[in-house]
């Protein structure tokens, strides 16, 4: 009976021993439970905050490249139009100025010269910087939202170097191809290029 007895208590303590255990367990378990989850919001947030990093980064990126192929635009088209800048000189100089004949006759010597050598340049340097400008600005559309200009810029230039190679390869004859040349020559169509290209990029910057 005493042994009966000594077996019953002992199963009765080893339960207990069992309950407290699983006790222990179940009231550890709460307790790790938000440092597991406050753990998973770390590495949630680390995750964010390095997808933002890498967004803003890839921004900054094509920002930068965007930039560097609009000024490497603006700097070919100057480039281009040297010879142009040089023979509208020449011309008002010659034009509005009362010089002596041998220094007109000089002049207009200079003024043949360079364009037999820049004109090449000029003819191939202004479709490369078309082309140039239209990267730049299909890659800039967000920004161009603040304003219609660029888009203008880029059309007058694209009929200005359009003009220009109808007259170059005579696509165009008689007076028509006279027309074009002197619409691509004229001061006026390109002084209104330089003044909305300037103050559209103001404006958008």
């Amino acid at each position: 009976m005493e042994d009966m007895m000594m077996s019953h208590i002992r199963l009765s303590m080893k339960v207990m021993m069992a309950v407290c255990l699983l006790l222990s367990c179940a009231s550890f378990l709460p307790c790790y439970a938000p440092f597991a989850v406050a753990d998973d919001d770390v590495h949630h947030h680390a995750k964010e905050r390095k997808k933002d990093l890498g967004s803003a980064f890839h921004h900054a990126e094509n920002k930068k490249s965007n930039e560097a192929a609009g000024q490497a635009a603006a700097w070919i088209l100057v480039a281009a139009n040297i010879t142009v800048a040089m023979g509208l000189f020449v011309r008002g100089t010659i034009r509005h100025m009362n010089l002596p004949a041998q220094i007109t006759d000089k002049l207009k010597r200079f003024n043949q010269l360079q364009k037999k050598f820049l004109l090449p340049v000029h003819c191939i340097l202004n479709p490369l910087a078309l082309g140039i400008a239209l990267i730049h600005f299909l890659s800039a559309t967000s920004a161009c939202e603040a304003s219609s200009l660029p888009e203008w810029g880029l059309l007058l230039l694209a009929l200005i170097s359009g003009v220009g190679i109808l007259v170059k390869f005579k696509v165009v004859a008689g007076n028509l191809r006279k027309r074009c040349y002197q619409i691509h020559t004229n001061p006026i169509p390109i002084a209104l290029l330089v003044a909305v290209l300037l103050i559209g990029h103001a404006v958008v910057d």
